[in-house]
Parts: C-alpha cells; sequence; structure tokens
C-alpha cells in the first residue's frame, strides 16, 4: 500500500527552507533545534520518497 505524505513536495520544501532560514539567523533556540532537525530528516525523506514515485511515474509514461 503507497503511504500518503502529510505535506506535498512543495509545502515540504517550504517547511524546509524556513527551518533552515530560521537556523542561518541564529533565531532558533537551541533546545527546538534537535527537535527541527528531526523533522527536517523526515520530511527530507518525504521528498525524497515523492520525487522517486514521480521518477518511476514519468518513467513509466515514457516506455508505454
Amino acid at each position: 500500500m503507497e503511504q500518503k505524505d502529510p505535506l506535498t513536495y512543495d509545502q515540504a520544501m517550504r517547511r524546509l527552507e524556513e527551518m533552515a532560514d530560521s537556523m542561518e539567523r541564529g533565531d532558533t533556540p537551541i533546545d527546538k533545534m534537535a527537535a527541527q532537525l528531526k523533522e527536517a530528516h523526515t520530511l527530507l525523506a518525504q521528498c525524497k520518497r515523492q520525487l522517486t514515485q514521480a521518477e518511476e511515474a514519468v518513467a513509466q509514461v515514457t516506455t508505454e
């Protein structure tokens, strides 16, 4: 069964960009940084999974 992602690819990327910007500006308190890094890891895995699914769909269409 295919896993349903909670965010679209664009939403996940936007969240990753927000977190990176916050960390770069020094706006992220150190006690919240670990939680954000964990969230970022999860979002990166989701984006990778979505890209792989898109590549597979394109490959299937182009080989038909």
